[in-house]
């Protein structure tokens, strides 16, 4: 037989002995042995190391050099004067043929080492397809890795004390939320927030919290932003069934932390959800801009999106950030399924960073009411780091409906390591001119 034809034999051969190394752990010498010639003796020799003097030592030798396998280590130690063991020996072999060897450098050493080596290199073919299809297992069962999934958790506790004869009772509340981005291209993002909880971020006459941690109040979960962003040109776009009316504004209005009670923009960031779409636009040199629209019925047929019947929502927003100032504009337009006439709001915002001093944000938001009296809010938040942590108060004035109050709050955030942060303040408000409320709050916050 010619060498050629045996060299096309020769993988035949070891497609045949393949299936021995189906479960590497029960593989051994004497299954080997049974697929031998019937009487045929294995000589212990077959199994021993590979070294100096033997003649497939050198065969290995010369075929690594012409096949350009000299950078494999196993090659090296052939250099070297080093021993090999025998699937050492397969697995430099394997590496050769298959970086390909012209037809001028076929020899009967190369049939030679394939006679030689066959049952090992079926062996190691047998375990690495077995490592790959262990790996697919795995791989079956995980998140894609394009998808970065993040948590957090809030356990909120404290206590009301109002002109009431209910007041000063101890409540405890709680959040829990799961956000997951998704890329397919590496320049967009499938998001999904998923939450639960009992704390209410809308209703503050009964909860002891009302910050940005409070998650829905029916304490089931639920899927409560849905929505994709892709990069056209210089501008995002993102649209989705479940887009809140604050996802996507550009302008920065203000940078106080507002992880308490009081928020800055009670109607131009109301963040009221349903399916919706964005434009944004940041230019390179710190202006920024951006338009939205969101339809709060576009899930009931009988409305539809966009329409007379339906309540929709559009916002405009311009502002610009520099280092350590910037500031923005925001305009929300309401209609509430009213075929002539809207709620209306105008907010502005700049904010500050001084050196050594706290940040320094005020804001202010107006509410043109179509069927009420107008309404306003003022807020002025400070932020300051003190030791590991944060130091951060505001004073917010409210004029709802022609009546005027007054509100403010002093907390301290102190993060005990990279995931769990605590955090404790009290807060004042004036509810009518003659009704106070104070309280005091505990927060765990957890992020994983």
């Amino acid at each position: 037989m010619k060498l050629f034809q045996q060299l096309l034999i020769a993988p035949a051969a070891l497609g045949l002995l393949a299936p021995l190394a189906a479960n590497a752990a029960e593989v051994n010498i004497n299954d080997v042995a049974g697929y031998t010639t019937p009487g045929a003796e294995v000589s212990t020799s077959q199994f021993s190391d590979v070294v100096p003097g033997d003649w497939a030592y050198t065969a290995l030798q010369n075929l690594s050099e012409s096949a350009g396998c000299v950078e494999n280590t196993y090659a090296q130690n052939l250099q070297n004067g080093q021993s090999l063991t025998r699937y050492e020996a397969a697995a430099l072999l394997n590496a050769c043929l298959e970086g390909g060897i012209a037809s001028a450098e076929l020899n009967s050493d190369a049939a030679r080492l394939s006679t030689e080596f066959g049952t090992e290199m079926a062996i190691l073919k047998g375990r690495v397809d077995g490592l790959e299809y262990k790996v697919e297992e795995l791989s079956a069962g995980a998140f894609s890795s394009a998808t970065k999934m993040t948590g957090s958790s809030v356990f909120t506790t404290g206590w009301l004390d109002t002109d009431t004869a209910t007041d000063n009772k101890l409540a405890s509340e709680f959040n829990f939320k799961i956000d997951l981005n998704t890329s397919f291209t590496g320049m967009d993002n499938l998001y999904t927030e998923i939450e639960t909880g009992n704390q209410n971020d809308l209703v503050m006459d009964s909860q002891i919290n009302t910050t940005e941690s409070g998650g829905g109040a029916t304490n089931e979960l639920q899927v409560k932003s849905l929505w994709y962003a892709f990069p056209v040109g210089d501008f995002t776009v993102t649209a989705g069934p479940l887009l809140d009316q604050d996802d996507v504004i550009s302008a920065t209005t203000s940078i106080y932390s507002s992880a308490f009670r009081l928020a800055e923009m009670p109607w131009g960031t109301a963040g009221t959800t349903g399916a919706g779409a964005a434009l944004e636009y940041l230019a390179d040199n710190g202006w920024n801009g951006s338009f939205n629209i969101v339809s709060t019925e576009a899930s009931d047929a009988s409305q539809g999106a966009y329409t007379l019947e339906g309540q929709d929502i559009w916002t405009a927003s311009i502002g610009y950030d520099a280092a350590n100032f910037g500031g923005g504009i925001i305009y929300t337009d309401n209609d509430m399924g009213l075929a002539d006439a809207a709620d209306t709001s105008f907010g502005v915002g700049v904010y500050f960073r001084p050196d050594d001093l706290p940040t320094i944000s005020i804001a202010y938001d107006q509410l043109s009411d179509n069927d009420a009296t107008d309404s306003s809010n003022l807020l002025v938040g400070l932020d300051y780091p003190l030791g590991d942590g944060t130091l951060s108060a505001a004073f917010q004035s409210v004029d709802s409906q022609g009546t005027s109050t007054g509100n403010w709050e002093i907390y301290y955030n102190y993060p005990i390591n990279d995931g769990v942060s605590i955090q404790g303040g009290i807060f004042g408000e004036e509810v009518t001119s003659t009704d106070d409320r104070q309280g005091f709050v505990v927060e765990t916050f957890f992020t994983f």
